[in-house]
């Protein structure tokens, strides 16, 4: 007896949609419950981010069939690295920074942002990973703070593996990732003290 997610991926194979690229939003949705940070009003921090996504740039994710076979890909319509800026902003506003330049930067590489399905044996679970490093980077140049984080969301038992059950996974893990770096102590005493930095550039 074929199991259900073969039934399903066979019907959605069958209709063409797997063959079908897939376009989806992945907006950043905060879950954090920010308090003011001490000092942080003193800070303007400017926010980049870079891609530096090895694989899978032009996507964050690939429908499959019912037997782990990838078929279209699923692409985000908003632009992911400067929804990382954004998220990255919105947080740190929320704890008091300024957001502009002639102060810090807050310098993201992204990493990873992508979504991949799992079949199992009556349904698949959606499993996106979100990474990037971040460097604090003083106004005169010196990189006082350096560390990776990540984040992982799931979608468990999806019958289809598309665009709309990659997208609450991938939300997910965005969610997991920024927080992972807005709620670690180290890189927001970082940050803070940063502002207290200046001298002329490193060479």
């Amino acid at each position: 007896m074929r199991h259900f997610f073969v039934v399903f991926c066979a019907a959605f194979l069958c209709s063409g949609c797997a063959l079908t690229t897939a376009t989806i939003d992945v907006p950043y949705q905060s879950i954090t419950q920010p308090q003011a940070v001490s000092g942080a009003s003193n800070v303007t921090v400017a926010v980049n981010t870079t891609d530096a996504r090895t694989t899978y740039r032009d996507r964050v994710g690939t429908k499959k069939n019912g037997y782990g076979m990838e078929m279209a890909a699923i692409v985000a319509s908003n632009d992911i690295p400067s929804s990382v800026t954004a998220a990255f902003q919105q947080e740190l506003q929320a704890r008091g920074f300024k957001i502009g330049n002639g102060g810090p930067t807050l310098q993201i590489e992204l990493v990873q942002f992508y979504n991949d399905f799992k079949v199992g044996l009556f349904a698949g679970d959606a499993v996106s990973n979100v990474a990037f490093n971040t460097k604090i980077i003083a106004p005169n140049g010196a990189i006082l703070f350096s560390k990776y984080y990540q984040g992982t969301g799931e979608n468990p038992g999806v019958e289809i593996a598309g665009g709309s059950e990659a997208q609450v996974a991938l939300i997910k893990a965005f969610q997991a990732a920024v927080a992972s770096a807005v709620n670690d102590p180290d890189f927001i005493n970082a940050l803070v003290n940063s502002g207290a930095v200046a001298g002329p550039p490193v060479r």
